[in-house]
């Protein structure tokens, strides 16, 4: 009979006593979770947390109540969620929590046997949502765990000593526990063996004994009194059983398989439970009354519409229509001229460092665009750091009809034979840095010294640059993939943000060393491992990358602040830096987006200084999900304020997925307001590696679109196995080592003929009026399949939609010609006096008002030069303005320029674009 008094169930509710062992494995559990967001940085919020624990514990409460009678204090299902709370996947929102919880809380009462569950309700819930999809646990916390040498094995001796001495003893599980440790060492071993000449060792061992999981899972899912063996010697089969299962999934996949064992041996022995007592002839079934069956299938779906409700709420990609969508035409490379051919440059790295040479050398290829022969017409400049070195760092004139005419620099040209010498150049930056009315090209490398060449159409009448002396640049090598400039004290002239990405020296030489992977230097005695040390301390909090600087121009001669004095005390992981006025101040504020680590937000303080940003919770802006990519700016939802969009990774290894950051900042703020919301809109990019990504109105609505570069890497270039090698299979365990180990290359395992999450699909995520992005890829004809890096909108041919330029790391650049009509459109290419006002007039400001659909609408945009990773877009605003082409004739413009001059302009024509100078009364077409 079910028992619906709820007062019978409530009335003498009385929690267990303390000598209660459950509430030592809570109060560990409940410790780990306080260390893991406070201390650790696991990437959960106080919030979700709470969430978890309230929607179990409540859930657990009515289930008991409703379907027993009897009343139960939820201990138990505090100490199962808290172990989901560590492990569940956040980044989809809090809907999808409801499943795994409602699974692990319950199989308690489904799945039973003689009256007590059979499967240790928290590894249940894990295994089933695990196999529902990769949506609902990550693995992301595990390599969380380590944030300084040693870290990973305090945590764990903490988690070992106090569950062996406080709670195994009690429950008389320490057997099983040591049963099962000693087994799964030696099918480890066994791994080790035949995995030793691709994976060290130690690498392998530290990683598969030292994660939160595994340490979850030994010590508080298998032990469960209640789904576990009593006696001595079937624990002991108990452990054996669990390791020689582990071994089995280990043969098909990497990650979870100690949860997949788990399940396995208690479906094994549930099984010879009943088997025995059927021998025995004990086993009896009680089928219940027909109206009690339907009774407790109500309670357990009316209990479960929350997570009924998570399984069917995915935001799905609801059609556009056809007439809205823009339509992509690629054009073939043998038209373009833009192609390129592969070389043997990841064979030419030193011998010692070639097994990971694939994934060091796996970003660089950019792009960056710019009318750099005055003609009306957006070339390009393509680095291809890998690719021969006739397509190497050159320029492509555009010749009309998306033609180019590939051009050499001399200047140039010497760095690119010999990386030895020189590195890999890494990324281009077209910029005015003189103010002489000319495109001048900086170009970063990678391994070398970076360098900048001065256009000299201006000063001879022709087109070609030499290189400009910047004792800077020939001072300090880098490892330079992303650089930005923008005027930081207002002067007039464009200073220079320039980034390294790995650590640019070696940190443990006494002098200087240069970090070149294609020559390291050797062993200076037996055991000297100081050339490997160059690898990411944390995969999420590592601060062992490269300096930034803050090159201030003075008249053409570029000097580096001091980083102390500017700000720039951090020295991560940086991959891409977005330019800015956050609190609308006047002044351009940064966002340099880091790998490995969190991103950094700068305030521009008044021209003197920047000041990093940074909440309270992981989530909070400076808090973020640790594996920055990309930083592009725009208005997303039209709020006249710019929004800041990061890609990022999302994938089962680290399900983080992409940021958006919506800036609700008010005028003149000492501190940001930015509102994470990818999720909320659609732009998480999920099941994704994402690198960069662009901003551009593709369908001329007057709304922003997203365009997503994806893809890691593949074995093109490198085949060594009869079938595709996943690069996670032999490397999972490198995320869950401390850097003692996992930031020395050594330890690395060999990547050579293996891949990661390789030839994805790009995305392009059209907005719909800020509410939601739809990703329409698939129906525009934007469907390659690469490892594509860089991204730039620009528009080509000049008919006012917006063309896309894609780099591929590893293959020739993709070339879309955007075929939109029937939109109506202006186009703006700002010139400021180059006095007070750079000419590339970068932090001027634009707002377009027009009339549409009888009110007012105002569009904003501020000018900036690269804007996302490894791209240079067009440097012109383009307006989309709608379905107006017919009765939309002008546009009424409001300028702000950089040194806060304004300028109005009314009835500006549309469908062109239009050149304005600063000061100026008229529209120069």
């Amino acid at each position: 009979m079910i028992y619906l008094n709820p007062t019978k169930w409530l009335g003498n509710f009385r929690p267990p006593p303390r000598q209660d062992i459950r509430w030592v494995a809570f109060g560990l559990l409940l410790t780990y979770v306080l260390l893991g967001m406070f201390v650790l940085g696991f990437s959960r919020k106080p919030q979700q947390v709470l969430l978890v624990l309230g929607y179990g514990i409540a859930l657990d409460m009515l289930l008991s109540g409703l379907l027993k009678g009897r009343r139960v204090f939820p201990l138990s299902a505090g100490i199962s969620c808290l172990s989901l709370a560590i492990l569940l996947n956040y980044s989809y929102g809090f809907q999808h929590l409801w499943v795994p919880v409602f699974i692990t809380i319950a199989s308690k009462y489904v799945i039973t046997f003689n009256g007590r569950h059979v499967y240790n309700p928290s590894m249940f819930g894990i295994c089933v949502s695990l196999l529902l999809g990769s949506a609902y646990i990550t693995l992301s916390p595990s390599y969380q765990w380590y944030g300084s040498v040693g870290t990973a094995w305090m945590m764990g001796v903490f988690i070992a000593t106090a569950a062996v001495f406080l709670f195994l003893i009690k429950i008389k599980r320490v057997v099983l526990v040591v049963s099962f440790l000693l087994f799964y060492t030696l099918q480890t071993a066994v791994r080790a063996y035949f995995m030793q000449h691709i994976i060290p060792v130690e690498t392998l061992f530290v990683g598969a004994l030292t994660s939160p999981a595994f340490y979850l899972f030994t010590f508080y899912m298998i032990t469960d009194p209640s789904t576990s063996p009593a006696s001595t010697k079937e624990q002991v089969w108990a452990g054996f059983f669990i390791a020689f299962f582990d071994l089995l999934f280990h043969l098909k996949f990497s990650l979870f398989t100690f949860f997949y064992a788990g399940l396995t041996f208690a479906t094994m022995r549930f099984f010879l439970l009943i088997f025995q007592k059927a021998w025995q002839k004990e086993l009896k079934f009680n089928f219940p009354e027909p109206m009690q069956l339907a009774r407790k299938l109500a309670i357990i779906t009316f209990c479960g519409l929350p997570a009924l409700f998570a399984l069917t709420s995915w935001r799905s990609n609801s059609p556009i229509p056809s007439e809205e969508l823009p339509i992509f035409r690629q054009i073939p490379s043998k038209y373009s001229g833009l192609g390129s051919a592969p070389s043997d440059i990841l064979t030419q790295t030193d011998p010692s460092v070639a097994h990971v040479a694939k994934w060091v050398l796996s970003v660089g290829d950019a792009v960056a665009s710019a009318d750099i022969d005055n003609d009306g017409d957006a070339d390009l400049f393509l680095t291809q750091p890998l690719k021969a070195t006739a397509w190497k760092a050159k320029l492509h004139l555009n010749q009309g009809n998306f033609k180019f005419q590939k051009v050499i620099v001399p200047d140039l040209e010497r760095y690119l034979g010999d990386p030895k010498a020189h590195g890999l150049p890494s990324f281009g930056l077209f910029w005015d840095y003189d103010n002489d009315g000319d495109q001048d090209l900086f170009v970063g490398f990678g391994f070398g010294k970076s360098h900048l060449f001065e256009n000299q159409l201006i000063q001879t009448g022709t087109l070609g640059f030499a290189e400009k002396k910047v004792p800077f640049l020939e001072n300090n090598h880098t490892v330079c993939l992303a650089a930005n400039a923008f005027d930081f004290d207002k002067d007039g002239k464009l200073d220079l943000f320039l980034t390294n990405t790995l650590p640019p020296y070696l940190p443990d030489y006494a002098q200087p060393t240069p970090l070149n992977i294609f020559k390291l230097p050797p062993a200076a005695y037996p055991g000297d491992r100081r050339m490997f040390h160059f690898m990411h301390e944390s995969w999420h909090n590592a601060n062992n990358g490269g300096p930034n600087y803050l090159l201030i121009n003075r008249n053409g001669t570029l000097r580096a602040l001091d980083n102390k004095k500017a700000g720039l005390t951090a020295t991560r992981w940086s991959l891409s830096v977005g330019t800015l006025d956050l609190n609308d101040d006047g002044f351009t504020d940064l966002y340099v987006a880091n790998d490995f680590g969190r991103d950094d937000c700068y305030l521009n303080i008044g021209g003197k200084r920047l000041e990093r940003q940074q909440g309270y919770f992981y989530g909070d802006i400076g808090l973020d999900t640790y594996k920055g990519m990309n930083a592009s700016a725009g208005d997303l939802d039209r709020n006249g304020k710019e929004d800041l969009y990061v890609s990022n990774v999302h994938h089962a290894m680290q399900a983080e997925g992409s940021l958006l950051w919506l800036n609700n900042t008010p005028k003149g703020a000492e501190k940001v307001l930015l509102q994470e919301s990818a999720t909320r809109l659609n732009l998480l990019n999920p099941n994704r590696f994402g690198w960069g990504a662009a901003f551009a109105d593709l369908n001329l609505d007057g709304w922003p679109d997203v365009i997503q570069a994806n893809g890691m890497v593949g074995d093109d270039w490198d085949r060594r196995y009869p079938k595709r090698m996943d690069y996670w299979y032999l490397q999972a365990q490198i995320a869950r080592t401390g850097p003692e180990i996992h930031s020395y290359t050594d330890n690395w395992a060999d990547i050579r003929g293996a891949s990661i999450y390789e030839n994805e699909s790009d995305g392009i995520f059209m907005n719909q009026h800020g509410e939601n992005f739809i990703d329409v890829a698939a129906s525009t004809g934007f469907v390659h399949q690469r490892n594509t890096r860089g991204v730039a909108a620009v528009d080509l041919d000049n008919d006012g939609d917006p063309d896309l330029v894609v780099t591929d790391q590893f293959g020739e650049p993709l070339v879309y010609e955007n075929q939109m009509s029937g939109q109506a459109w202006v186009g703006l290419q700002l010139e400021g006096n180059g006095q007070a006002c750079a000419r590339d007039a970068v932090g001027t400001k634009v707002w377009v008002s027009y009339e549409e659909d009888g009110k007012k609408a105002t569009q904003y945009r501020e000018v900036r030069l690269a804007n996302g990773f490894s791209a240079q877009g067009d440097r012109r605003l383009l307006f989309g303005l709608g379905k107006h082409r017919a009765e939309l004739r002008a546009v009424s413009l409001r300028i702000q320029w950089h040194d806060g001059t304004r300028q109005q302009l009314d009835k500006v024509p549309v469908n062109r674009y239009h050149r304005i100078e600063q000061g100026g009364g008229k529209v120069l077409q």
